[in-house]
């Protein structure tokens, strides 16, 4: 096989089409179909199955398209680098909402700095969409908070993490540093959206307590949450590296909630077979040493 033929193999594979394929590449779909059929026959093997007009990916073929992909990784991380060092490298990082917001600034910088040839692009977005963009090869690394489900995705925890109770020192609630889960049913919530770790592992709590509350803002943002509270909203669960130093300087007010656990971890997550290029094993290093502080 060629790197041509690894290219349109997992143009394919991408699109489970054929005509699709053919258009992103830019060649005629009759060039497409004999690779295909040329790798099926070198190997003795089917690569996709056509059902009711549609292709899907056998298990040869999923095995091929995990190898593919790390194959073109390095071969596309070679031609680029070899022979100019000097050259800008580009490598692509995610980060949920909660760590993208009080981690990933100082990290990414510092990273730059001492990789002056180097470009992180970065992605911030909730935990179901970085678990997404790490599957379909759309990002090397992530930062995350929140559970990611699929089992083809490693995880490293790095760092203890807590969510904590806020609202306004205004706010008409007892003024106890304590309360019960029942001391928040029926009370006001600004939430994160759908997706979000944070938001999951708050809304499991309330359901393992059987507890409602009301729903009364949905945002993507850490700080419209924190204005939200501020400003006599409502409550949030949040974390706590977010909020420090609105508690430090009486902005905001925390109330511990009684047999509430949240503690959690930021996590390193990346693909099982994700091929680490010299660029990608550097930022990796950087991560780590950055945690350790």
């Amino acid at each position: 096989m060629t790197i041509r033929d690894f290219r349109i193999f997992c143009e394919v594979a991408d699109t489970l089409s054929m005509s699709k394929a053919a258009e992103r590449l830019d060649c005629a779909q009759p060039t497409i179909s004999h690779v295909i059929t040329e790798i099926e026959a070198e190997y003795g093997v089917k690569l996709f199955e056509r059902l009711s007009r549609r292709l899907y990916l056998t298990s040869d073929g999923y095995y091929l398209l995990s190898r593919s992909k790390s194959i073109l990784d390095l071969y596309d991380e070679v031609d680029a680098n070899l022979g100019s060092y000097t050259q800008t490298v580009f490598l692509r990082m995610g980060a949920t909402i909660t760590v993208g917001s009080s981690i990933m600034p100082k990290l990414i910088s510092s990273y730059e700095t001492s990789h002056s040839n180097s470009i992180v692009k970065v992605v911030v977005d909730n935990t179901h969409v970085i678990e997404t963009l790490l599957l379909e090869n759309r990002l090397d690394l992530a930062l995350v908070e929140g559970t990611v489900a699929s089992t083809d995705i490693i995880v490293e925890p790095l760092i203890l993490d807590e969510l904590v109770l806020v609202l306004s020192p205004e706010y008409p609630f007892p003024a106890n540093p304590t309360c019960t889960v029942a001391d928040l049913a029926g009370k006001p919530f600004i939430f994160r959206e759908e997706g979000s770790g944070t938001r999951e592992r708050f809304v499991r709590f309330l359901s393992e307590n059987k507890t409602s509350v009301v729903e009364k803002w949905i945002c993507h943002s850490s700080d419209s949450i924190i204005n939200a509270v501020k400003s006599g909203q409502g409550f949030s669960v949040i974390s706590e590296r977010l909020v420090r130093e609105d508690l430090k300087q009486g902005l905001l007010r925390s109330i511990a909630i009684e047999g509430a656990d949240f503690k959690r971890f930021f996590s390193l997550v990346y693909h099982k077979d994700k091929f680490f290029t010299p660029s990608i094993e550097s930022l990796v290093k950087e991560i780590k040493t950055f945690f350790e502080i």
